[in-house]
């Protein structure tokens, strides 16, 4: 069967497409081929309600081939330049339109000149259709050694033929030949044929089988791009790109796939991944948006959480509040998304309104896991440690891990102190010590009980620089001197026990103070005896 050929003018296609129907009638014997004629072939188009002066997909011209019981079908393409006209021709197998043999590229004055060039390199290539045939129908039946005689002989008797190498191809697949033989079958087909769908698949499975994959991902674009169409080979690409860690490259295919088939859910959730994956977080958003408009059984409490999680990484912390104001208002039981939307909005200097959220949370169920550990930290970053301190026992008692409570009592404790360090009180750095002891007893660290001791220390150390000034003053002042070197021994001696108990986390730091306690101390004493008479 020839259908008309694909070109910009009309009657350019329909005249090459009779011209060469008509030649290759005229050349070959009817007893060894039977050409359609035209009249059954508009006949059945007419009756179906295509036009017949139109070019015929490669889909819509295969079923016209099997309802008229035609074996090979040819399609073409007519161009016409400054220098005349380009006819290029093609021969596909009914039973696969990706069973393509190309027939040449003809230039000609006008289309239907092109007839007696494609008649004969036509009876060329069906010069390996027997052959071809037999190969497939030999290796289905897994007589694999007669197969390849047969490919091989439909390549002796017609050199370029591309359908014979695929089949030989698809055995050495079978037979799992080395990818490097398979590679130099499949090369020679994309020599004579670059879009061979067949012979694409095969070599990009090839590379990737023998580990190129850089080449790999090459074939896989080219096999695209002979077939854009293909909603699933191009998904397959997109997944491919983004799991190799090339989500950018993804981008345009996963953006072509969604403008193709709009409103798809699937594929505005693949774009939304790969779009977030190559971290282009605005186009994952805006695509992850369109998502929960698609297919509201999309808008789950993950696709909230990515979403948001995007907005944040991406500087957008009012996006991030949205989505997550979305999220709480659709699962308002859910305690990650609450935490996740409080730890959003403390990130975009939103504490209080973030510790309202949380507040209601441990109301409503004082034994949610994680809830009272984000309030102490949301507390001590609006300077409240006390109530930092009891949000922390309040986790343990809700049954968080003690080492991730004790984890969280040192670091807010280690604000508090590094505080102290600032402003030389006495009362801040008295703060600071719950929270050490605390962590200690919860689940004692190096770094709990060295900075606990260096508390200590430098309570001590800060009480004898005032004590120094009180033991020259009044009698009051120094009654009141007394009472602080008290203090500062106490200070002293648990310092003595915490900070070698701790010296592991920092050794240098501990001899440091060590050292100097060993000269601070009998200071204290000695004070301790003048003032406390």
């Amino acid at each position: 069967m020839v259908t008309v050929f694909r070109s910009a003018d009309k009657n350019a296609g329909v005249q090459a497409a009779d011209a060469i129907r008509t030649r290759i009638s005229q050349d070959v014997s009817v007893k060894q081929l039977w050409v359609l004629p035209k009249q059954d072939i508009t006949s059945n188009l007419e009756a179906s309600g295509f036009p017949t002066n139109e070019a015929l997909n490669m889909n819509d011209a295969r079923q016209l081939a099997q309802l008229l019981r035609g074996d090979v079908f040819l399609v073409g393409n007519v161009v016409r330049d400054s220098a005349g006209y380009r006819v290029d021709a093609q021969y596909v197998l009914t039973r696969d339109q990706s069973l393509v043999q190309p027939l040449g590229s003809f230039r000609v004055g006008k289309p239907d000149q092109a007839a007696g060039a494609v008649s004969k390199a036509f009876q060329d290539a069906q010069k390996a259709f027997i052959a071809e045939r037999n190969c497939v129908n030999k290796a289905r039946d897994g007589k694999y050694a007669e197969a390849i005689a047969e490919a091989r002989k439909g390549i002796a008797a017609y050199p370029n033929s591309t359908l014979n190498r695929i089949c030989l191809a698809n055995i050495m697949v079978t037979q799992k030949a080395s990818p490097d033989s398979i590679l130099a079958v499949v090369n020679e087909v994309l020599r004579i044929d670059p879009r061979s769908k067949p012979a694409l698949t095969v070599a990009y499975q090839s590379l990737k089988d023998a580990g190129k994959n850089a080449e790999a991902t090459d074939m896989l674009l080219r096999l695209v791009g002979a077939d854009p169409a293909n909603s699933r080979l191009v998904e397959q690409v997109i997944n491919e790109f983004a799991a190799s860690g090339q989500a950018a490259k993804a981008i345009p295919f996963v953006d072509q796939l969604v403008r193709d088939n709009p409103g798809d859910p699937n594929y505005l959730s693949l774009q939304m991944r790969v779009h977030l994956a190559a971290k282009d977080y605005k186009g994952g958003i805006a695509a992850g948006e369109e998502l929960l408009k698609a297919d509201t059984a999309q808008a789950t409490a993950d696709v909230f959480t990515r979403l948001a999680a995007a907005a944040a990484v991406d500087s957008q912390p009012q996006k991030a509040s949205q989505l997550m104001a979305q999220a709480v208002a659709k699962f308002p039981t859910n305690i990650e998304l609450l935490t996740n939307y409080a730890d959003i909005l403390r990130t975009a200097g939103q504490n209080q309104q973030a510790l309202d959220v949380l507040n209601k949370v441990a109301q409503s169920n004082p034994q949610a896991k994680g809830i009272n550990i984000s309030r102490a930290r949301i507390f001590s970053e609006m300077n409240q440690p006390d109530s930092a301190l009891a949000a922390l026992k309040s986790a343990l008692t809700a049954g968080d891990s003690a080492s991730t409570v004790a984890l969280y009592a040192v670091s807010v404790g280690q604000n508090v102190f590094k505080a102290a360090q600032a402003s030389k009180a006495i009362a801040d750095f008295q703060r600071a010590v719950p929270f050490f002891e605390f962590a200690n007893t919860t689940s004692a660290t190096p770094e709990g009980q060295f900075l606990l001791g260096a508390t200590q220390f430098s309570i001590g150390a800060t009480l004898l620089q005032d004590i120094n000034k009180l033991a020259r003053g009044s009698a009051a002042e120094k009654r009141q001197g007394c009472d602080m070197s008290k203090t500062a021994q106490a200070a002293f001696t648990q310092a003595q026990i915490n900070l070698p108990a701790g010296g592991k986390f920092n050794p240098t730091a501990t001899q440091q103070m060590l050292a100097q306690l060993a000269q601070y101390s009998p200071y204290a004493d000695q004070f301790a005896k003048a003032l406390c008479k």
